[in-house]
């Protein structure tokens, strides 16, 4: 199951469950749901689909268990009324329920989000091979927060910065936590995935060029979050991939191109910490919330190193199969 945020010609932002190349409306369709189904009343209908099913993806996530068996109600209702030859295309109320890609736009996954971004750096072996550098001990990675203001979503511009000269990408896994937690033992760490969705990270790499061990380490060092929390330098999405459809976030293969052009690819496989040791390895100190992104580092080879170098123009793909294909292009600020 796959879901996404996106916005109607209202304007409104909305909820939707990805299906064949079409968007169902989630909100809509449960309250179609309650009426067909449960025999409920337009008005009530209405009423709780609205509580239960918001137009909002934090709401939603923040909804927890209760949420999550809603929604794989919702998917296999409206997986049903598709196969229809009559399938209904609005609500009792009038909302629509399906829609063309092509027919409206498509949001971060969380646009609402208002927590922490959590992004893992060195957690691949292709940044020693690559990029020579000293990795962090074993079962432990690098890790800095960004603003959430940073992310944009797919089709959003990514701005040049005034500040770098040059630019690098890449595409990584990211894991929307789904339930409050603090020190969470590995073994349970997946129970707190609300879902996976597709990062592509950037860094103004010429702030940090010289940051490395010993005497090189500043001042270069300071201005390391400062060439990662650029305004639009951390694009989400398109789709979440539910981890109820998506059991092993560790056997993903993943590519980037710029202008078609693969400049990257690669497999979570090869991480260094799974996403079940990352939430064990953030809670330690601090609590998870629903609706958190982590960004679990760059993927990479040694022939398809994990960052590639972008100019304004290029157009840039993040794809990570069973999730789908991110694509923004970077264009100069005004």
């Amino acid at each position: 199951m796959r879901i996404a945020s996106f916005r109607n010609h209202s304007g409104e932002t909305r909820t939707a469950v990805c299906l064949d190349g079409q968007l169902l409306d989630m909100g809509a369709a449960f309250e179609r749901f309650l009426v067909e189904r449960q025999g409920c009343d337009s008005v009530t209908a209405l009423r709780i689909a609205e509580e239960r099913m918001p137009g909002s993806m934090l709401a939603l996530i923040r909804r927890g268990v209760e949420g999550s068996a809603d929604l794989r109600v919702i998917d296999e209702y409206v997986r049903a009324i598709a196969e229809e030859p009559a399938a209904p295309s609005f609500s009792p109320s009038g909302r629509r329920i399906k829609y063309a890609l092509e027919e409206v736009t498509l949001t971060a996954p969380v646009p609402q989000l208002h927590g922490c971004v959590f992004n893992m750096e060195y957690n691949y072996d292709s940044y020693r091979t690559v990029h020579d550098t000293v990795p962090p001990d074993d079962g432990k990675t690098a890790m800095f927060i960004m603003n959430p203001e940073t992310i944009v979503g797919p089709g959003d511009d990514i701005l040049w910065p005034n500040t770098a000269t040059e630019v690098t990408s890449a595409v990584e896994l990211g894991v929307i936590i789904g339930k409050e937690g603090k020190r969470i033992p590995r073994e349970q760490a997946l129970d707190y995935v609300f879902g996976y969705t597709i990062v592509n990270d950037l860094t103004g790499m010429s702030l940090v060029r010289g940051i490395g061990p010993g005497t090189r380490c500043f001042p270069k060092g300071f201005y390391f979050s400062r060439s990662m929390a650029m305004d639009t330098f951390e694009a989400a999405g398109p789709y979440v991939a539910m981890k109820d459809g998506l059991p092993d976030p560790q056997q993903l293969r993943a590519e980037l191109r710029v202008n078609g052009a693969v400049v990257s690819m690669g497999n979570t496989a090869d991480m260094r910490c799974s996403v079940a040791r990352l939430i064990e390895f953030l809670s330690e100190d601090i609590t998870l919330k629903p609706g958190d992104l982590v960004s679990t580092g760059a993927i990479g080879t040694a022939e398809f190193p994990p960052e590639a170098p972008v100019v304004v123009g290029d157009v840039v793909e993040a794809e990570i199969e069973q999730i789908g294909v991110l694509r923004n292009q970077v264009v100069a600020q005004r």
